[in-house]
């Protein structure tokens, strides 16, 4: 079917793969200036299923992620398994929804994307797009690339993509999308099969889109979907992720708090009758809501799960992160959040956790510092530097001088990673040629009459020179200076 949208002087070929309001819907949120522009820019859009219908190695195709843009005639080529694929995953990688929504959200959100990114064509250089292989990444091509799509231009109309695209998906989900409905009936199927070798989550989700199918998608979310939005925020996923040995437990016990929360939520403010009771083929009781009322309801129901889930582990932290929000070395504050996270929630680092701990209950932080030792979390740069977080200024002054000394090759000269010389420093199997070196660090000047000079070879040098005894890593390197 080829039809032409309000405004629109371009056609729409949609093969009989998408229904016409799936493109009206996007199109008439667009503003009068922006459908001029596009009006400019192309000549048509045509949808096609994917796969055997792109084109390779064919001068004048623009080729992105979901679709072509054809310079010989003018006309935009979008490919429907490609829009589907990118709704799947993001479904699959997140606790809750409809794969049915992400579907119709990924299919929008492509369209507008697409749209807003042609109308950033400078339609004076089209005609030359003809003759270039678009796909390839030399520099030619890159620089034309970056000439035909002139972002720098003034008076292009500004698209509101994020409210064009917020205003979309607040609305109900369509009954139909054409050819997506085939693609998302062919992966349910898929998934069915599958359900013995896949792990419990999918099984439940899998369970949970086939119940949203029979209820017909009038209700895209149920109860647990709603507290599992809320458990795995931002503000508890950290605890789950570090905590892996117990993530079960915490996870259960987080879960069943959130449900309480949100349960006497609903039930304060009279909006029971919105969840929709549905008894499966087991006699197990789910409950349902629709994508309204889930939109309604998640922010507040976040809000209420941060203030009232009260959790002994994360209270300790956040004394924790305030004990020891500076830095002891660098004496930034607030640059150690990562750091703080990693040592008290991951079992890398309890060892350095007990101690911190311990030295919580009876010091302050000034009084664990001190002129000549340093007491703490320090931040990442720091931390990756000496990879402890207690020691002497002095040994740390020493390392520093010895990444210094030693941070060129004596053979080639090229530069030494510095996390390579880190990991030679602190290397106990290294200690006695480290103990050498660093004994040798002050006589440079010395060394340098008798043609000596002492280093640590670079990755490629020690592979050339020393593979065969591994050991070495003093010599005088007169002979090989030579040689090279």
């Amino acid at each position: 079917m080829i039809f032409y949208p309000h405004r629109c002087t371009f056609f729409i070929d949609t093969n009989n793969l998408v229904k016409t309001f799936m493109v009206s819907t996007i199109l008439e949120k667009f503003d009068d200036d922006a459908i001029s522009r596009l009006n400019e820019v192309i000549k048509g859009i045509k949808f096609y299923v994917g796969g055997k219908q792109w084109h390779f190695n064919q001068k004048g195709y623009l080729k992105t992620s979901t679709y072509e843009y054809n310079f010989n005639d003018g006309t935009v080529l979008v490919y429907l398994s490609k829009i589907f694929n990118l709704g799947y995953e993001r479904w699959r990688r997140l606790p809750y929804g409809s794969l049915k929504r992400f579907i119709w959200e990924s299919f929008c959100y492509e369209f507008i994307m697409m749209l807003s990114h042609i109308t950033k064509l400078d339609v004076s250089l089209a005609g030359r797009a003809k003759d270039y292989y678009l796909n390839k990444h030399d520099e030619l091509t890159l620089s034309f690339l970056k000439d035909i799509f002139n972002y720098e231009r003034e008076n292009l109309p500004r698209i509101n993509y994020i409210k064009i695209i917020n205003t979309i998906w607040s609305e109900s989900l369509p009954e139909s999308l054409g050819f997506l409905n085939v693609f998302y009936a062919r992966k349910l199927s898929k998934l069915k099969t599958k359900l013995n070798f896949v792990p419990n989550y999918m099984k439940i989700r899998t369970f949970n889109e086939l119940r949203k199918l029979k209820l017909k998608h009038k209700y895209e979310y149920n109860l647990s979907e709603l507290i599992n939005y809320c458990i795995h925020s931002e503000h508890f996923e950290k605890l789950f992720m570090n905590n892996s040995h117990s993530y079960q437990k915490l996870q259960k016990e987080f879960y069943s708090k959130a449900k309480r929360i949100i349960l006497k939520f609903f039930k304060q403010y009279n909006i029971t009758h919105e969840l929709y009771k549905y008894l499966d083929s087991a006699n197990r009781i789910h409950y349902f809501l629709t994508h309204n009322t889930f939109e309604r309801v998640k922010s507040v129901c976040l809000q209420k799960c941060i203030q009232k889930i009260k959790n002994k582990l994360l209270e300790e932290y956040e004394m924790f992160r305030i004990f020891y929000s500076k830095c002891p070395i660098c004496k930034q504050n607030h640059s150690n959040h990562q750091i703080c996270e990693d040592i008290f929630f991951s079992s890398k680092y309890s060892f350095f956790k007990e101690i911190l701990l311990e030295k919580m209950k009876d010091d302050s932080f000034e009084s664990l510092n001190t002129e000549d030792y340093f007491f703490g979390v320090p931040c990442e740069p720091c931390f990756q530097l000496i990879h402890n977080i207690q020691g002497k200024f002095s040994e740390l002054n020493q390392l520093q001088k010895f990444i210094v000394k030693y941070g060129i090759c004596p053979v080639c000269g090229a530069n030494n990673h510095r996390d390579y010389l880190i990991s030679f420093y602190n290397n106990d199997n290294k200690r006695v040629i480290r103990e050498y070196l660093v004994n040798n660090m002050y006589l440079s000047e010395k060394l340098e009459k008798f043609k000596i000079n002492i280093g640590i070879p670079c990755c490629n040098c020690f592979e050339q020179f020393f593979d065969e005894d591994p050991s070495i890593a003093v010599l005088d390197v007169s002979d090989l200076l030579s040689e090279i």
